[in-house]
């Protein structure tokens, strides 16, 4: 009896506030921007903003543990950040069920109730990512920024204008416990690599003689000593006749390892040479194993088309630092008519995270790349039917927690890629997912880059772009030495 004589109460509530008319139910979930609707979120997340266009006011009914309200004198709902942290801490575990109800003009119109539910999983408070456009020929137009996301708070960390407009890329961290590590290519003629160790930061040229050219994709070992890398000579070209304009390629690549620790580079005769291309490696998390994907040369561009990348292995010691003498066909892509790139190994050890496309190397021009998640134990390959949108899914990165995974999506026009979450639960399950919130809902539709190379992360990093300035132009870059 007390419960309806509440919703009454509210109904009588929302008549009122429509003015002249009384509310019609839509019998449909709000076309709300972004799509925030039966989405899990983790407990620490900055507010999810929304918009439904045309509205003239919102008012939103929350109900979990207790009831909350929240309305907009317009057509954009923006949520009181403490109000907002109050809510999910009080809510943690819970499904919470909301019904928005929008105003236009005289008529009132209640939409069917969506879900949110908060997980007590909290996701890493930082995210990188490089702000770019979508097109090779203005590549030279880029930025590093960090955002906080527990609120919109963001810092740029990176900006090609003040280092003679070169390109920056790959800023990457570890997962490591106790020590956080972290890199970021500057390429030009007085660039390096920044490698940040708990603050401390060096310019690397990691350029040897014995090797085919300085790192490029890679990832540090959990206790920030070692690096494993790829050399690549990276080719655009432009398609003729095909939908996808754009294409990028590996001439050359091989894997090189470096020690931080010694200022040394080693490489393996297993990983180097023109008869394979060898590229996108990382650690496993007990630090004893490298992945990588790898594929045969042929002739490029002519036979991009034939290029399919497998995932391999090789074991590393971390005591020696040597890298081992077998190689192993972890996922043969080829057989599946795939290639696989990208490769990210859960911080729990059971998964690795890799992006699928028809062929070559560069995921991100590739409208039908997927992710795809291959189960360790099992060696079972499989497409990850609830995130997956209909154009490009990649550059994708795990919490340190391992319940969080963080992409770059095109879903939305194929054009521009943006940072999207989804949970993942014990069995592997990955829930649906939500585009990082924005204080103004509607920053998506005016915003004309992509958010390159997302990249979560527990800690601030300790330097900025005005650093990065200083870094590229005074500080001399510290050899590397090669060693077999």
């Amino acid at each position: 009896m007390k419960r309806s004589l509440t919703s009454i109460a509210i109904a009588l509530i929302l008549t009122a506030c429509a003015g002249k008319g009384a509310f019609r139910d839509a019998g449909s979930a709000a076309p709300i921007l972004p799509d925030y609707t039966d989405i899990t979120l983790p407990v620490n997340i900055a507010p999810l903003n929304f918009q439904l266009e045309g509205a003239d006011a919102l008012r939103l009914e929350i109900e979990g543990s207790r009831q909350y309200r929240f309305k907009a004198g317009g057509a954009k709902m923006r949520f009181p950040l403490k109000k907002w942290k109050e809510m999910l801490r009080e809510e943690t575990g819970n499904t919470l069920l909301l019904t928005l109800t929008a105003r236009f003009g005289s008529e009132s119109v209640r939409y069917a109730p969506f879900t949110w539910t908060v997980s007590a999983d909290s996701i890493d408070r930082y995210l990188s990512y490089r702000l770019i456009e979508p097109a090779y020929e203005v590549w030279n137009v880029l930025s590093i920024e960090e955002r906080d996301l527990e609120s919109f708070k963001t810092r740029l960390l990176a900006d090609n204008t003040t280092v003679e407009s070169t390109c920056i890329n790959c800023h990457t961290a570890n997962r490591g416990n106790g020590v956080h590590t972290s890199f970021m290519h500057v390429r030009g003629a007085k660039g390096g690599t920044l490698y940040n160790r708990d603050g401390q930061l060096r310019k690397l040229n990691t350029a040897t003689d014995s090797t085919a050219g300085a790192a490029v994709y890679g990832e540090i070992s959990a206790d920030g000593r070692y690096g494993i890398f790829t050399t690549a000579d990276i080719r655009p070209i432009l398609h003729s006749g095909r939908f996808d304009k754009l294409e990028v390629f590996d001439a050359s690549s091989d894997l090189i390892l470096l020690d931080f620790e010694q200022g040394t580079v080693t490489d393996s005769p297993l990983a180097k040479g023109p008869e394979f291309q060898e590229t996108f490696p990382c650690w496993s998390v007990d630090g004893k194993t490298v992945y990588f994907c790898r594929a045969v040369s042929r002739p490029q561009p002519d036979s991009t088309f034939e290029m399919h990348y497998d995932l391999y292995s090789i074991a590393f010691d971390p005591a020696t630092g040597r890298l081992g003498d077998t190689l192993t066909k972890v996922v043969d892509a080829t057989a599946l008519g795939k290639s696989v790139s990208f490769p990210k190994c859960s911080p729990d050890g059971q998964y690795i995270l890799m992006t699928v496309s028809d062929y070559g190397t560069f995921p991100i021009w590739h409208g039908e790349t997927d992710l795809w998640l291959y189960e360790i134990a099992t060696g079972t390959l499989s497409p990850l039917e609830t995130v997956n949108g209909k154009y490009s899914d990649s550059y994708h990165c795990w919490s340190s927690s391992g319940r969080w995974i963080c992409w770059a999506s095109k879903r939305d026009d194929r054009l521009y890629g943006k940072p999207y979450f989804s949970h993942v639960g014990d069995d592997g399950t990955v829930s649906k997912p939500f585009v990082l919130p924005q204080r103004d809902p509607g920053r998506y539709l005016v915003t004309l880059k992509s958010y390159n190379i997302p990249e979560l992360y527990r800690f601030p990093e300790s330097y900025d772009a005005a650093y990065v300035s200083r870094f590229y132009s005074d500080m001399e870059a510290e050899k590397m030495t090669y060693t077999k």
